[in-house]
């Protein structure tokens, strides 16, 4: 499923870029729609994935998804496509992510003992990692090859061959009990996680790279054609060099899990991820910049498998549902904040706005490793 949702970014966003002839607002946007489809509905489900039987309900996202794929394929391909069409489908598609995210992940914690959890989601990350690698580049192959429609056919394909592979899983059974409303579960989770100082401090630091740091990668199309005078081969180059350093980097979390505390590993990381963020913004040579990215992903890898383990393994078991789509919630929030960076990229140019962005995100980070007394213990 993650080598189909890799190809469609690439095609959306050279799509939006290129065929469109669309601005950096434009890209933002279009993530923004999708990123409010997941803050307002991941808590729905979370709700749902916590009361309902999982592995059903990710069939039937699935199947969702790739109805969206099929349609965007069709829509290029009879030369259809306008950027209104790609805004409506971000905004399903999101909703789609929405309800599919806390189920994927919970699924990780179904299948295997509390001590090999850190394991099993730096294993589920290392898989999702290496589809990182090879969808940017089968993307910008069949864009050149084919036309931007042949990233959405391979989308389509993918998400179906996952749907029987989901039908293969063992039957999750529901985890809550009680019979409250879902607007009373949901209240519920977040009341839990203000109340648990450190819970609140795993989301926070979920949180702010979805703010300030991810959202760079929405504009590496900018980068690519307008920094680095390159085009889809070398855009498909720099996500690809992402995908590669957080391979390597789940791999490292794969071998080494267990051997230390959590909380200052998933801080440092995350602090040395926002500064090989920041070294990219002003290399002007396409595989220097393809190696910096290689080093943000393999700490970008270690950083989220931390705090993904960390969100689990400390959540109450009653609440890790809902806490896990919190988790999905923070990465709705990034597209709100790419498309301020968007509209600042406009005015002033992706290396300036890219860089401040991550000054600001490495002193906040530094401010919280220095700070937290709680991240300091777990």
């Amino acid at each position: 499923m993650q080598i189909g949702s890799w190809v469609q970014m690439i095609g959306q966003g050279w799509l939006v870029i290129n065929d469109l002839g669309g601005t950096a607002t434009n890209l933002g946007l279009v993530a923004l729609l999708r990123g409010a489809s997941l803050v307002l509905l991941s808590p729905i489900g979370g709700y749902l994935a916590g009361r309902f039987e999982r592995r059903r309900q990710l069939m039937a996202y699935t199947s969702m998804g790739a109805v969206i794929a099929a349609l965007l394929a069709v829509l290029v391909a009879t030369g259809s496509i306008e950027i209104w069409m790609v805004y409506v489908l971000a905004l399903v598609a999101g909703a789609v992510d929405a309800l599919a995210g806390p189920i994927r992940m919970v699924l990780v914690y179904d299948s295997v003992e509390e001590r090999d959890l850190t394991n099993a989601v730096a294993l589920n990350a290392l898989g999702g990692n290496a589809m990182r690698v090879i969808g940017p580049a089968i993307g910008g192959g069949l864009i050149g090859g084919v036309g931007t429609q042949g990233t959405f056919q391979v989308q389509a394909i993918c998400l179906i061959a996952s749907v029987f592979l989901t039908w293969r899983l063992r039957a999750s059974p529901p985890e809550l009990a009680e019979t409250a409303g879902i607007f009373r579960s949901v209240a519920g989770g977040l009341a839990y996680v203000v109340r648990d100082r450190r819970m609140l401090t795993i989301v926070v630091m979920a949180l702010l790279p979805s703010i300030l740091v991810y959202p760079y990668v929405t504009f590496l199309p900018v980068f690519a054609r307008d920094v680095l005078n390159s085009d889809q081969t070398g855009y498909g180059y720099l996500a690809a060099a992402v995908g590669a350093g957080s391979l390597l980097g789940g791999g490292i979390v794969a071998f080494t899990s267990g051997k230390a505390r959590f909380g200052p590993g998933m801080m440092w990381t995350c602090l040395v991820y926002c500064l090989s963020v920041g070294a990219f913004t002003v290399a002007r040579d396409l595989w220097l910049a393809v190696g910096i990215l290689v080093v943000a992903g393999v700490f970008h890898s270690i950083y989220s498998a931390l705090n993904a383990s960390l969100m689990q393994l400390k959540a109450a078991p009653e609440y890790r549902s809902r806490v896990m789509s919190l988790q999905t919630m923070t990465w709705g929030m990034t597209p709100f904040a790419g498309l301020l960076m968007g509209r600042m990229i406009d005015q002033w140019g992706a290396p300036h706005v890219v860089g401040g962005w991550m000054t600001v995100a490495a002193l906040l980070t530094l401010l919280i490793a220095i700070g937290s007394r709680e991240m300091r213990r777990v």
